[in-house]
């Protein structure tokens, strides 16, 4: 009996310390806390129109609720999409829209206590497009020895949409800043088009890649000599030339900083796969960006390839 007795006194020990654990885990959770809540703007606007001045593109949520929900409710992402052609059917120009709290959902007992803005000024315009031509905006100066011989912009134009007020205006683009002593030592640049106002776009996107050409008056440096590396995958390359000789135009700081450039510089003869027999290979040079190539001899070479 005295067991019997001694195990229901823990027993209601036990009990009344879990009911206090669990009543005190309650209130906490059920005490009312407010906090703010970002939520993303996404508009759907009518497909002949643009905004004239852009809207923002979130609004503020004060949230009262029980302390339980709230971390969810604040860590998670919402988004909030407001549909312009119904909130303007009769298509004006200028027009407002109001946040409805109740487009977020919350769980039970939480609320919207204010949205901040809780009224949107949407200010439309027409929508427009034109096709205009593209040039390169450079800056900088060339080594000497150099001039630019061609240059061109691929594509040379570009459609480009948004406000009318702003399209019939565009003559042409140009890409952004692009330092001309990035040219050298190379024959095609990668560029990206100068967009000059956020509310425009560009049909097929805004890369264009730039092909020029340099001249050089004369080389500063010839490499001869140089052996000739082959680029095979398991197999054996025979050829009677093995060496090549180089011209370039070389930075005079270099020449004078560093005694032995042949070092930087390699010839290669690609193999193509699967070939055999004698085979013409094209001869490619792998140097520096700072310097320029003018001349390889010969240019290609030939192979017996077993």
């Amino acid at each position: 009996m005295k067991m019997v007795s001694r195990v229901k006194k823990h027993s209601l020990k036990f009990l009344s310390i879990f009911l206090a654990i669990f009543l005190w885990i309650y209130v906490l959770n059920s005490e009312k806390v407010r906090f703010e809540k970002t939520v993303s703007l996404d508009y759907i606007l009518p497909e002949d129109m643009v905004f004239a001045v852009k809207p923002p593109t979130d609004a503020i949520f004060s949230i009262e609720g029980p302390r339980a929900f709230a971390r969810t409710v604040s860590e998670r992402e919402d988004r909030m999409i407001l549909d312009l052609n119904r909130a303007n059917p009769s298509r004006k120009l200028s027009f407002q829209v109001d946040i409805n709290p109740a487009q977020i959902s919350l769980p039970f007992g939480m609320r919207v206590e204010s949205v901040l803005p809780r009224r949107l000024d949407i200010k439309l315009e027409m929508k427009s497009s034109k096709i205009v031509p593209i040039k390169a905006q450079l800056f900088g100066e060339l080594p000497d020895k150099l001039s630019m011989e061609k240059l061109e912009v691929i594509p040379s134009e570009v459609e480009v949409n948004g406000p009318r007020s702003i399209v019939s205006n565009i003559k042409f683009l140009t890409t952004k800043p692009i330092d001309i002593h990035d040219l050298v030592g190379q024959e095609t640049l990668s560029a990206d088009v100068n967009i000059i106002d956020e509310r425009l776009n560009l049909t097929g996107g805004s890369k264009v890649v730039l092909n020029y050409k340099l001249k050089a008056a004369s080389s500063n440096l010839i490499l001869k000599d140089l052996p000739i590396k082959f680029l095979a995958e398991n197999k054996t390359v025979e050829t009677k030339t093995k060496f090549a000789n180089l011209k370039l135009l070389v930075p005079e700081k270099i020449i004078k900083n560093r005694s032995n450039i042949s070092s930087s510089v390699q010839v290669w003869a690609d193999i193509p796969q699967n070939s055999k027999g004698r085979l013409e290979v094209p001869l490619r040079v792998i140097h520096p960006p700072s310097m320029m190539l003018l001349e390889i001899s010969p240019k290609s070479i030939i192979v017996n390839i077993q």
